[in-house]
């Protein structure tokens, strides 16, 4: 059955400056003079080929008009504007999803759960070790001894710590928190792993209401990726979810504020995280903010003001979803949303927790390939049957006009509204555009509960990586805990043809198929465990994928009522002249 949920925010704004755009003044939207340059993204082909640029993963200088290597950079360098720079610089520069200091916070999930284990992947994508320092809040957590590598001997696990920094191409787990009684794997909580030291003992989300609160800080000495998970280990919690972590150097003051999954039989949230002192946080809501702890209301329609400290996450929970609230800022923060526990579709079983780190409008983009996880129906002859998905698209601009390869799905929007946001279901693989980069979107994809088809997994949301944002390399994880672990691999088209992915325990991937009729995108799924075992070679824990040209790559888990999915990478480069104001 498709379904179609439309949902507009209706305010109105003040535009300070700029050039503005066409009916933007009522929805506080600006569009400013923005120079986009490359990074470890793909950009698309430059209007003249002069001068010199970066390798999408930032270790070489390229001759812009033939992409030969000019320069490559010391280990301890990465390129950025065309030349050689220290690494965290040239990380910092490429508003990419690799850097060098990175901010995250667990969900806030249902209280049977609140005391599980926290835990962040560091993934070394650059070619010397890295050394990882900590804080909790402005307090200095001691990280010593709570960076581990996962280790599959005879089908067991066990963790081994990384003394000192991380290697070269490593992937490190880091045990953030749990709470001080650790609790046993039963119900919805899960422990951390036996053995292993935990850096803060406590539950960082304890009030489960709008509140304000510390946040984890991790910091680096040469670029890296990161990704955090709650409960690690968790596919026995029920609740799991991941997230893609974005650095500080990618953050911006502007965004179009999204949670999970509007639903009236869960709270959704959304996280803002400060990284400077005195940060003025300032939404505009489209419904009343219900009061907190500590945390005064606010009424639809007004300029609610609230002001946060370095490491600090001011968190917005409530039922009526605030999804569509336009907010600026004083100082560059981070956003989060999530729902705590929704039913997707509504009624269907079961219900899990949503958490995702939201991109910044600057950072939407106008094309997305929609290549959701791989289908959990099977035939009674053992064949894939496609699976209806989910999928929310959101706009920033008004008159935001939408195209469809191969064909529109039904119920997909044609038409949006700034912070128009439309949810529909299909069983279609498609890409979807926007007129142009002024006219920026968001696209997410939704895993459905158990119990619609009879399958592993349950509800989760996952932000589809725009098509100009893809990466050639990518370190990820795959959880151990969950029975059935999928890759979605997105590949485009550049001025060679398409590129191998190569893919670390098959090689390369095979078994592509076109994503419409233009000829321009491909994608596959990579079955990399099935019932608790690895199929081939492949198997839990780390795993890199590669390519000389530019690819998305999304990990997915599914288990008993359970499942997480996350994208692997991302760039992060403005992509967008959009910024908004709001006062």
């Amino acid at each position: 059955m498709k379904l179609s949920l439309r949902t507009v925010a209706f305010a109105s704004f003040i535009v300070t400056s700029g050039l503005i755009a066409c009916s933007s003044v009522d929805r506080g939207f600006e569009q400013r003079e923005t120079t986009f340059s490359g990074s470890d993204a793909a950009p698309d082909a430059p209007a003249s080929c002069e001068g010199r640029k970066c390798s999408r993963d930032l270790h070489a200088v390229l001759d812009g008009c033939t992409e030969a290597v000019v320069e490559t950079c010391e280990p301890s360098s990465g390129c950025a504007n065309g030349t050689c720079v220290p690494a965290c610089d040239s990380a910092a520069q490429s508003h990419g999803s690799i850097g060098c200091s990175f901010w995250t916070t667990p969900p806030d999930v249902v209280p049977q759960a609140d005391n599980s284990c926290f835990a962040a992947f560091v993934a070394n994508t650059w070619s010397t070790p890295v050394r990882v320092t900590g804080t909790y809040g402005k307090n200095a957590l001691d990280l010593s001894r709570s960076i581990y590598r996962a280790v599959a001997t005879d089908g067991a696990i066990r963790y081994e710590r990384i003394e000192g920094a991380i290697p070269p191409g490593e992937l490190g787990i880091v045990f953030l928190s749990q709470a001080p009684d650790r609790p046993e794997t039963k119900g919805n909580s899960v422990a951390c792993p036996d053995g292993v030291e935990v850096a803060h003992v406590g539950i960082a989300v304890a009030e489960h209401a709008t509140s304000i609160y510390d946040a984890f800080h991790l910091e680096t000495d040469a670029p890296v990726s990161v990704y955090s998970m709650f409960p690690y280990g968790g596919a026995k919690s029920y609740l799991p979810s991941a997230t893609l972590v974005l650095p500080s150097s990618s953050w911006s003051t502007s965004y179009v504020l999204l949670d999970g999954w509007k639903t009236t039989e869960s709270d959704s949230f959304i996280q803002i995280v400060a990284e400077s002192d005195d940060t003025e946080v300032r939404v505009r809501p489209i419904v009343d903010v219900q009061p907190g702890v500590n945390v005064d209301a606010a009424p639809r329609g007004s300029v609610a003001t609230w002001r946060l400290q370095r490491g600090q996450v001011l968190e917005l929970m409530q039922r009526d979803s605030l999804a569509g609230s336009l907010m600026e800022t004083s100082a560059p923060v981070a956003v989060f949303g999530g729902t705590t526990c929704p039913y997707i579709p509504a009624g269907v079983t079961a219900c899990d927790s949503l958490h995702q780190q939201i991109a910044p409008v600057n950072q939407w983009s106008s094309r997305y390939s929609a290549v959701p996880y791989a289908s959990r129906r099977i035939a009674a002859d053992g064949t894939s049957v496609a699976e209806s998905v989910p999928w929310r698209l959101v706009a920033a601009q008004d008159g935001t006009v939408l195209t469809y390869e191969p064909s529109r799905p039904e119920g997909a929007p044609t038409v949006l509204a700034a912070s128009e946001s439309v949810t529909f279901t299909t069983d279609s693989i498609f890409s979807v555009r926007s007129q142009d980069a002024a006219h920026p979107i968001h696209l997410s994809t939704y895993m459905t509960g158990a119990r619609k088809n009879s399958t592993l997994g349950d509800p989760d949301f996952v932000n589809i990586v725009a098509d100009d944002q893809f990466l050639d390399r990518y370190v990820s994880f795959v959880d151990h805990t969950y029975s059935d672990s999928t890759l979605t691999v997105v590949r485009r088209k550049d001025q060679l043809g398409f590129h191998d992915v190569e893919l670390d325990c098959i090689g390369a991937i095979g078994d592509w198929k076109p994503l419409g009729t233009d000829g321009t995108t491909e994608y596959a799924w990579v079955q990399v465990t099935k019932n608790r075992r690895g199929v081939g070679a492949c198997t839990y824990g780390r795993h890199e994928a590669t390519s000389n040209g530019p690819f998305g790559l999304y990990v997915w888990g599914v288990d008993s009522f359970a499942s997480y999915g996350f994208p692997a990478g991302a760039g992060s480069r403005p992509t967008s002249p959009v910024q908004i104001t709001v006062r």
